[in-house]
């Protein structure tokens, strides 16, 4: 059985929390019905239980009347915390959808609440949720700010060396983002290291790695990467292993070598609506395949309207880049200058980032 990510959970748990808010009982009666459901198919998150009972309590005191004086002595200790949570939960859930700038909205007003959490470990997840929010629409420095005090927390703590992970990929990726490509290197070379014990994350950290090195045009070096990420069954069987085909027969394509049928993977990236990968194949079948720019310009079109600019100025710095090698100059700069004014865009719209953690 699939099991539900928990902040889509959450997004159960948050509806069934706002009719207890509005003392909207039957409403409340239908959403906890919903959110049991999403519960027992959640994947083991401990917070999210914790947050599903706290609610659950607060369901059953309020709708029993004889426990009237017990309902406002919790509602007194829990109702800061639990609106701490309702924003946070809410964001999680804007986040998981992609909608980075509500999602950063939602987390603020919980941040106004963060003196009510006790445990540490929450508030430094708290400031790595909300640090990679704010990578998501290339606002380095808040994300720096934020991610390096959830990493201040996680580095001390050896039972949170994921966390630290992930937190050292993201600034690992906006070194990499702001062109500081050694100092990218060096962190990801670290993270390689530290990554051993947890393959899923030493997946995701080549896959980065490799993104760093194809931003560089190192083609050879970035295929390599892609291809050690997929060497390795937890990242292979997950959807960036999909991810990491597609750049494998995207490189492939780029340096001339022979290539897997690519219509698998285009199979399975319209299985999983992944609409960024979608539209970027449509661009590597135009340019390298089918010799057709309409089915590139569609592809960039599609980039464009998900409001994917930072992912559109990759694709077109790639399709300039490959008229300039065939000599088609003229082309090339059209596609140089729609590369620059895409990447004027990246900071007005929430975009998702190539970074995946």
């Amino acid at each position: 059985m699939n099991l539900l990510a928990p902040e889509k959970v959450g997004g159960k748990i948050v509806e069934w929390h706002s009719c207890l808010m509005a003392k909207d009982i039957e409403s409340a009666k239908a959403a906890r019905d919903q959110a049991l459901i999403a519960v027992e198919k959640m994947k083991p998150d401990d917070k999210m239980l914790a947050y599903y009972q706290l609610i659950s309590m607060r369901h059953d005191l309020l709708t029993n009347q004889k426990n009237t004086t017990e309902w406002n002595e919790v509602e007194r200790k829990t109702e800061e915390y639990l609106y701490f949570m309702y924003y946070y939960v809410s964001g999680q859930n804007e986040f998981l959808h992609g909608r980075y700038k509500s999602a950063i909205r939602t987390f603020k007003i919980a941040e106004r609440l963060i003196e009510q959490v006790n445990d540490p470990s929450e508030k430094a997840e708290f400031y790595q949720k909300l640090g990679i929010s704010y990578y998501r629409i290339d606002q380095y420095s808040f994300a720096s700010s934020y991610i390096e005090q959830a990493l201040e927390f996680f580095e001390k703590q050896s039972l949170y060396k994921e966390n630290e992970l992930v937190c050292k990929m993201v600034l690992a990726a906006i070194e990499s983002e702001l062109s500081r490509f050694d100092s990218a290197e060096s962190l990801f070379k670290e993270l390689i290291e530290l990554s051993k014990p947890y393959p899923f994350r030493r997946g995701l950290i080549f896959y980065n790695m490799g993104m760093n090195r194809l931003a560089q045009k190192q083609l050879e070096a970035a295929l390599s990467c892609m291809e050690q990420a997929l060497s390795i069954p937890e990242h292979a069987r997950a959807i960036n292993g999909i991810k990491s085909r597609f750049y494998v027969a995207n490189i492939r394509l780029r340096l001339g070598l022979a290539v897997a049928d690519l219509s698998t993977i285009e199979t399975e990236i319209k299985k999983l609506k992944l609409d960024e990968f979608s539209a970027r194949s449509q661009v590597v079948r135009g340019l390298y395949l089918d010799n057709d720019l309409a089915l590139v310009e569609s592809g960039i079109k599609k980039l464009e309207d998900n409001q994917l600019f930072f992912e559109c100025s990759e694709v077109c710095e790639e399709v300039a880049q490959h008229f300039e090698l065939k000599g088609d100059f003229s082309t090339a700069l059209h596609y140089s200058k729609l590369a620059i004014a895409k990447k004027k865009h990246q900071t007005i719209m929430g975009i998702e980032k190539s970074l995946s953690v």
